[in-house]
């Protein structure tokens, strides 16, 4: 660990470093894959119920139902500890047995788990009190990792899947109002903005990129995305940064070494300032070598080795590149 103040002084300037090279442009080693798998809505099966009881003017509420146990609460209120999920997402009660509040679905910030019974924390008052009245819950928001910087593609093996990225300030029932009306597979995913995912009690989670989908999944659908790699903060000795070519490396390296220069040297500001804005010309120069040259990148073939775009058989339009836009 670094623990002496010009050790941590050091570490901070990599880190500033880091963000600075890695974070600034978007580099093609940065670029990652991966799957989420969504929560499909929860309704409560033949023979049993799953109800809501909350008092008038609360923001907090009773839900029960026979399987949900402190040891499996985390599958329907996200992340609680080492049994959470991979990619947390926030739940929200619909309370469909209500007559005032049956197409309103309210969000949970937190719930904790005894026996068969939740208690859970919404984001609002209740305006009218529920007695036990009949619910489901429902999942249409994520919190995607914090090494997700943003989402480039999104892909659907089944259906084709539209990404749309969604200002900062937009709400969850701006985009999709009374999204609970409609459950199937995934057509409209859209990312930005921070949120942060329902949590089993315990400290509050940081927030995180939110990806939120439509219709209300109704299945364990499984999505592809492309995305760009925030690289984690460096913390100890024996951190690495993944992925990055040795020259970005040094140039990040370079970056670090400047700033510790000013801080031990009381460099001129100036002379610190021309160094700086050197290295990142070097930066910008390997960027364009490790971005590719898109009049150089191989043409995708049919499938079958039939010439593009002639015949039924082609599966490609004309033109495509691969890892183009269009």
């Amino acid at each position: 660990m670094f623990n002496a103040t010009e050790d941590q002084a050091t570490l901070d300037a990599l880190n500033v470093a880091i963000d600075e090279v890695c974070s600034s442009r978007r580099w093609e080693f940065d670029i990652r894959r991966a799957q989420m798998t969504l929560r499909p809505r929860f309704q409560a099966a033949t023979g049993e119920s799953l109800t809501i009881t909350a008092a008038s003017g609360s923001s907090s509420a009773t839900l029960n139902y026979t399987t949900v146990t402190t040891a499996t609460a985390h599958e329907y209120f996200a992340r609680g500890g080492a049994s959470g999920a991979d990619y947390p997402y926030i739940t929200r009660v619909l309370p469909t047995g209500s007559s005032d509040y049956g197409n309103t679905g309210f969000r949970v910030i937190a719930a904790a788990a005894t026996g068969a019974t939740a208690a859970v924390t919404f984001g609002a008052e209740i305006g009218a009190s529920l007695s036990g009245v009949n619910a489901e819950l429902f999942y249409a928001e994520y919190v995607l990792p914090d090494t997700v910087r943003s989402v480039i593609r999104v892909t659907h093996q089944d259906d084709p899947v539209t990404l749309e990225q969604v200002d900062a300030t937009v709400a969850f029932d701006e985009l999709y109002p009374r999204p609970q009306i409609e459950y199937g597979t995934p057509e409209v995913v859209s990312v930005g903005g921070l949120e942060a995912q329902t949590y089993l009690a315990g400290a509050a989670p940081s927030p995180g990129l939110r990806m939120s989908v439509w219709p209300v999944p109704d299945e364990a659908y499984v999505l592809d995305f492309t995305y760009h790699y925030r690289h984690p903060v460096i913390t100890e000795t024996t951190s690495t940064l993944e992925g990055v070519p040795p020259e970005i490396v040094d140039q990040i390296v370079d970056l670090a070494a400047i700033s510790m220069k000013g801080f031990y040297d009381d460099a001129d500001s100036r002379s610190v300032a021309r160094y700086k804005a050197m290295t990142m010309n070097t930066v910008a120069e390997q960027h364009r070598r490790h971005s590719g040259n898109f009049a150089e990148r191989k043409r995708i073939g049919n499938w079958d080795g039939s010439q593009r775009g002639q015949g039924v058989g082609a599966r490609v339009s004309r033109g495509r590149l691969l890892g183009g836009d269009s």
